[in-house]
């Protein structure tokens, strides 16, 4: 029973990291890809948003579409990243989860962007780590706001 409760007691620690290590592989494989293997990843997306959204397909929409599907993916998995990261540090009970959280996924913006530098036919850019860092701050202030939605919640219900 012990056992039981305290593994129970470190369960958002392992989900967490969990999470932030599956994300960081994600990234390190993304990042990884040549240029050819990102644009046939993300014309999949750009030709489902054309088709969803009954856009014109032509060459200034697709061209302005793919800008729009690969920026947010950027963001969206640095996000994810922020999200889980915040989550692991906060579970660590360290003093200033947030802080940890930021300079973490600042580090982990530019390593991406650096390592694309390494993938034929892909650049780094500024713009992308700021984009990437964008996310995880957005991230980690959801599951901020959450946490004090639910400690706020917590705190006034009778024992």
């Amino acid at each position: 029973m012990k056992m039981l409760s305290r593994l129970k007691s470190k369960l958002p620690l392992i989900i967490s990291a969990a999470i932030v290590i599956v994300t960081l592989a994600a990234l390190f494989v993304f990042s990884g890809q040549d240029g050819e293997e990102s644009s046939a990843l993300s014309s999949k997306f750009v030709d489902f948003a054309i088709k969803l959204f009954n856009l014109p397909d032509d060459a200034d929409t697709v061209s302005t579409v793919t800008l729009v599907v690969r920026k947010l993916a950027h963001f969206t998995i640095f996000a994810v990243l922020g999200a889980s990261l915040y989550a692991f540090t906060s579970s660590l009970l360290l003093l200033r989860p947030y802080i940890s959280t930021l300079i973490i996924g600042l580090c982990a913006a530019v390593l991406n962007e650096l390592q694309q530098l390494t993938s034929e036919g892909r650049t780094a850019s500024p713009r992308d780590v700021a984009i990437d860092f964008a996310g995880v701050v957005v991230g980690s202030l959801i599951v901020l706001a959450i946490t004090k939605i639910i400690n706020k919640k917590s705190s006034r219900s009778p024992d």
